[in-house]
């Protein structure tokens, strides 16, 4: 595939482009820079390029890919921001609320793996529905008391876990 075949593709595809980047985006200007990092792939990759007919999902790829390794990049800055400051962390943008959400998901059922087996036995119980604490505690043959300070010392150890993401 030659330059031109790439500007040209690019050209034709352009506004399609552009307005799948400015639906994940929601910003003109953040659109546009994305759009040339999509057409910097696409001229890297030209010499090696082979689109079996399908140039249009070969485009749409590298911009999903664009989008995702901004996502990243812009986590890794926030990350880094809350680290810096004791401030509140930046609010999510509604493009990528699903990947913030999948990823306290995750640190949620890692924070759970990290307690103690006592906790952890409290909080997986907990989980399951109607089950009560005096169940709870008849099950694991411990006091309600013990099983309800174990629930608030495995709360406590999650939240200080999950801190930056508040």
């Amino acid at each position: 595939m030659a330059m031109i075949a790439a500007d040209q593709l690019l050209a034709e595809h352009e506004p399609a482009l552009r307005n799948f980047l400015g639906a994940r985006c929601r910003d003109e200007d953040l659109a546009a820079e994305l759009l040339q990092e999509v057409a910097a792939r696409l001229v890297i990759a030209t010499p090696r390029l082979s689109l079996n007919g399908n140039a249009r999902g070969y485009l749409f790829r590298i911009a999903a890919n664009v989008w995702r390794d901004h996502l990243r990049r812009t986590l890794v800055r926030r990350r880094a921001a809350v680290a810096l400051e004791s401030g509140e962390p930046a609010v999510a943008a509604p493009a990528d609320a699903r990947l913030l959400e999948r990823e306290l998901r995750t640190a949620v059922r890692n924070a759970i793996r990290a307690l103690p087996a006592a906790q952890r036995e409290v909080v997986e119980l907990r989980q399951q529905p109607g089950l009560t604490f005096q169940e709870i505690a008849d099950r694991l043959g411990r006091p309600l008391g013990t099983v309800l300070t174990q629930m608030r010392a495995a709360l406590a150890r999650i939240g200080a876990a999950l801190e930056h993401y508040r």
